[in-house]
């Protein structure tokens, strides 16, 4: 076979091929906004539940919801450092490095965490801008 026949048969689609690298990098990152998305949601579930348990603490007529607020608060904010956790290895994988150095991973873990976190806050602002304006 001619190297022209190879290289069109890799960009048609054939196994191993350019469109299903560029199909899997681009469904990485669809998974990778949407835990991000996922992530946002929950942190603004736990700066809300963590204000309803911090109002409301103390207050004996509140008891139960406090204490109601107090189990959402701890599990919104144990699902956002999971979804989280989880940005940032999608992120991780979706980064690319010629080398495998530890010092060139090291890098590429830490402008994993970056670009998740950012994402994560910027979405968390989004959402919450569009959470004030349905109320």
């Amino acid at each position: 076979m001619d190297v022209a026949a190879e290289q069109t048969r890799n960009v048609t689609g054939a196994p191993g091929g350019r469109s299903s690298r560029i199909a899997s990098r681009v469904s990485g990152i669809i998974v990778a906004a949407v835990a991000m998305t996922a992530a946002a949601n929950c942190f603004l579930k736990y700066v809300w539940w963590t204000a309803c348990y911090s109002a409301w603490r103390g207050i004996p007529k509140l008891a139960a919801q406090w204490q109601a607020a107090g189990t959402r608060a701890t599990f919104y904010g144990w699902s956002l450092l999971i979804l989280e956790l989880a940005s940032i290895a999608l992120v991780f994988i979706l980064i690319r490095s010629r080398s495998g150095g530890m010092v060139r991973n090291g890098l590429r873990l830490i402008a994993s965490g970056a670009i998740a976190i950012a994402g994560t806050g910027l979405l968390a602002w989004i959402l919450s801008l569009l959470k004030q304006g349905a109320s």
